[in-house]
């Protein structure tokens, strides 16, 4: 009997240690999560930098997304300073602008705080990027990542007085020798195309395709100099350009349309954003969890390097023009 007495005391003493909490808090103590994306190209004429921090708190975690203070430190102070090896060169200031064109998501849209500098940078230098947090005028934390720029392709196929060729059963060339600070490399072909309306006058307006051909390519190192030779297959054009064309009407107006150019365009990226692409890519096995990647100090994200060299405005080869008219996935888009 005292043994039965001792089970019924045990077994209430838990219910009622069970009914003082009827909720387990998940969230942790808050903790302040810099999160920096940025990827740096002496090609282009402005340089951004995206910094947030991570949230979390009671509620509705998606509802607290569309809020951009969530998001938003208050006060930042964001430089990069200039390496040449070791000596540096020089201090460039980070000045904040809203973007107003961000698509719709997860996160607060449209607009969206990025910081940034129309500094010329330079190819084969190192840019050390340093992000204060400040808070009632001091500086309460730093964020750091660094940034070597990826030096200039040598692109030897296609050369600029060349004619662009596609034609089914053949292979179009494409050739470079890899840059310096660059292991990811892809070639997307710009196609340029006239459309006119048949029964509107002077309608004739000129659209483009980017068509991705060539993608995940990767040097054997980061040195530069490698000869990277590859071939696009000519079948894939006409595949392409019938998948983004479905006839030859457009809002119920007949159109006739004529290849213009095309320009191959070179993207190579650094070996940390390469690391970066193949951890975040979706996963094509049963193990979902995917190992994490991170190139900042004292945050997460990634601060990296990227260029993009094209060779512009080549003329299509009579072939092509010739074959687009008839090739079974064209023949009925008015080439």
């Amino acid at each position: 009997m005292k043994k039965y007495c001792s089970l019924l005391i045990l077994a209430l003493a838990l219910l009622s240690l069970s009914s003082c909490k009827k909720s387990l808090n998940v969230n942790a103590d808050w903790k302040d999560v810099t999160v920096v994306y940025g990827l740096l190209d002496q090609n282009e004429p402005v340089h951004y930098v995206k910094i947030t921090k991570a949230f979390l708190g009671p509620g509705d975690a998606l509802q607290f997304a569309q809020i951009a203070d969530s998001s938003n430190y208050d006060t930042l102070q964001v430089s990069m300073e200039e390496y040449n090896s070791s000596i540096l060169l020089r201090t460039i200031a980070l000045r904040d602008t809203m973007i107003t064109n961000k698509d719709s998501g997860v996160f607060y849209f449209p607009t969206q705080r990025v910081y940034y500098t129309t500094a010329k940078l330079s190819a084969g230098l190192t840019y050390h990027l340093i992000i204060k947090v400040i808070k009632n005028g001091v500086a309460q934390k730093e964020v750091e990542g660094y940034a070597d720029l990826i030096g200039q392709m040598d692109i030897a196929i296609p050369i600029s007085v060349a004619k662009a060729s596609f034609q089914s059963g053949k292979n179009t060339e494409v050739k470079w020798s890899s840059a310096t600070g660059g292991i990811r490399y892809q070639v997307d072909i710009r196609i340029r195309y006239a459309e006119t309306q048949v029964d509107v006058p002077n309608s004739t307006v000129i659209k483009s395709l980017d068509w991705l051909a060539l993608t995940d390519i990767k040097s054997i190192s980061s040195k530069g100099g490698q000869t990277m030779d590859y071939f696009i297959n000519g079948d894939g054009f006409y595949t392409f350009m019938g998948s983004q064309l479905k006839s030859d009407t457009v809002n119920g107006h007949v159109v006739t349309r004529a290849l213009r150019s095309c320009d191959f365009i070179f993207t190579v990226g650094s070996e940390d954003l390469s690391t970066y692409m193949d951890v975040t890519s979706p996963s094509m096995t049963i193990i979902q969890e995917r190992p994490a990647f991170t190139d900042i100090t004292n945050g997460i994200g990634l601060f990296s390097a990227r260029t993009v060299q094209a060779v512009d405005s080549l003329d299509f080869s009579v072939n092509t023009l010739a074959e687009i008219k008839t090739n079974v996935h064209t023949k009925n888009l008015g080439f």
